[in-house]
């Protein structure tokens, strides 16, 4: 399967370069045992972000635990008993071993090393990682990616990971800047320009920092303020893995190009709170239904044996979409970090909290096809900034930012506890109750893989005990709500 991936990406690669740039993309003969680093780059660009956007893992995961979206077939799953616990093992065993083989070809072949591509390899390490920490708290980071030297690797702390983390990130854009290298051949997301990826280096950096600032303040406000520096500034940096209808290999992993899907509905949650605030998202992110016209939301954790998909609004067109962009990290959340550490009193430039926050609405707007600045202007009249209570003004909106980027959303659901500007409760228990006895609210984290507890038995129950078990009621470590 994944000779056939990598084949796959070349074919895209090539096609994307055009017939001239072939003899440079090409295999060299005397090594055809050997996968090339500008393959190896692709191939971990588009499978780490097929892996994100899976209709598993973002459709039954995130997008449900950040409370977008509800299955209407199968509802076991929005109220926490997960059936599917591959993203581990494929985020380890795909993308991730495709990265660290790229710093294995270079030991073999040092005077073919390439300082920038390995610089981007460790970007896109520190991006998967960051999802893996969050989501299951403490993992394998130092020893693993070692192959049969170390088959069974410890779990390292989620609080020292996020320390590596940020000194990766960091270490990279600095060898982007200020180290000659050659062209970074392969890469699909940023067309091998090193300026862009040190802007999502930094982006990076920000995210991670933000979300440990309840713990860590002085540390993520250094970061911040420093990363602010030189990162993402418009909607035309958005940062995404860029997908077409035109080839079935290459389209967005949930699509509708073939067949209409019903798996799932929008939530009453989502269509409700975008109803009451007359947000112009509201026909982008849902669609009316198609026997009475209406945007009506699945009530969230409704047991399967409720009505389930007549009368109710499925996801939008473009959340269905062959084409459909693979978002790593948007403009439109920088402008809310941004936000956000106004409020908190961090230096983020010469613009306050209120004229960032009301920045980052306006490019989630731009974002998903709302242009007309009168239209932008009358919404922001609607959820005005409000310096009291900024924790749920930005908190909602970037709510609605997040949308499709079910486990980003999760996490920030679980980081800032949002609600309504209002006060209200913006999240709901499941309707029907949990599955999981130990979670009544949300799940702070997923378990540990039967695979990895198998394999790993050791390192792995050593990990549960040190996070206080293997359940998901555990929080993660930055988590203080």
């Amino acid at each position: 399967m994944k000779s056939k991936m990598i084949f796959l990406i070349t074919a895209m690669i090539i096609a994307a370069t055009g017939c001239n740039n072939f003899e440079t993309l090409n295999t060299d003969p005397s090594r055809s045992s050997e996968t090339q680093p500008e393959f190896l780059l692709a191939n971990a660009e588009k499978r780490a972000t097929d892996l994100m956007y899976d209709t598993y893992f973002n459709g039954r995961i995130g997008m449900e635990l950040s409370q977008y979206w509800m299955g209407t077939d199968k509802t076991s799953d929005g109220r926490f008993l997960f059936t599917n616990d591959g993203l581990w093992t494929g985020l380890y065993a795909g993308p991730l071993m495709d990265l660290q083989e790229i710093q294995n070809y270079y030991n073999r072949h040092p005077q073919e090393s390439n300082p920038h591509t390995i610089a981007v390899a460790e970007i896109l390490k520190a991006w998967i990682f960051h999802v893996l920490t969050d989501v299951y708290v403490d993992i394998p980071y130092t020893q693993a990616l070692n192959g049969e030297s170390t088959p069974q690797p410890v779990y390292d702390r989620g609080q020292d990971i996020y320390t590596a983390l940020l000194a990766s990130l960091k270490k990279q854009a600095d060898v982007l800047t200020n180290t000659p290298s050659g062209a970074i051949r392969g890469d699909i997301v940023a067309n091998g320009s090193a300026q862009k990826w040190v802007k999502i280096a930094n982006a990076l950096r920000m995210r991670i920092a933000l979300r440990m600032a309840d713990v860590k303040p002085a540390e993520a406000k250094l970061v911040i303020e420093e990363a602010a520096k030189n990162t993402l500034t418009d909607v035309s940096q958005d940062v995404f893995f860029p997908y077409n209808v035109a080839t079935t290999t290459n389209r967005f992993p949930y699509n509708d190009v073939e067949r209409p899907l019903v798996e799932f509905a929008v939530t009453s949650t989502l269509v409700d709170y975008l109803k009451s605030v007359n947000d112009p998202r509201l026909p982008i992110f849902a669609r009316p239904d198609e026997t009475n016209g209406k945007y009506i939301g699945k009530v969230y954790g409704t047991e399967a044996n409720s009505p389930t998909m007549i009368g109710l609004s499925k996801p939008g067109v473009i959340a269905y979409s062959g084409a459909a962009k693979g978002y790593i990290i948007t403009y439109a959340e920088i402008a809310f970090i941004k936000a956000e550490a106004a409020a908190r009193g961090m230096n983020v430039g010469t613009e306050n909290a209120e004229s960032l926050y009301n920045a980052a609405v306006t490019a989630s707007m731009t974002q998903w096809g709302v242009t007309d600045p009168k239209v932008i202007s009358t919404y922001l009249a609607e959820v005005p900034y409000n310096a009291g209570n900024w924790k749920n003004v930005i908190g909602t909106q970037k709510w609605l930012a997040l949308y499709m980027q079910g486990i980003q959303a999760w996490m920030e659901r679980l980081r800032l506890d949002i609600k309504k500007p209002n006060g209200d409760l913006l999240f709901i228990p499941p309707a029907s109750g949990s599955l999981d006895p130990e979670v009544t609210d949300v799940p702070k984290r997923l378990k540990y893989p039967s695979g990895s507890r198998a394999s790993n038995a050791a390192n792995s129950e050593k990990a549960a005990k040190n996070i206080g078990g293997d359940t998901q009621a555990v929080k993660n470590w930055w988590d203080t709500l």
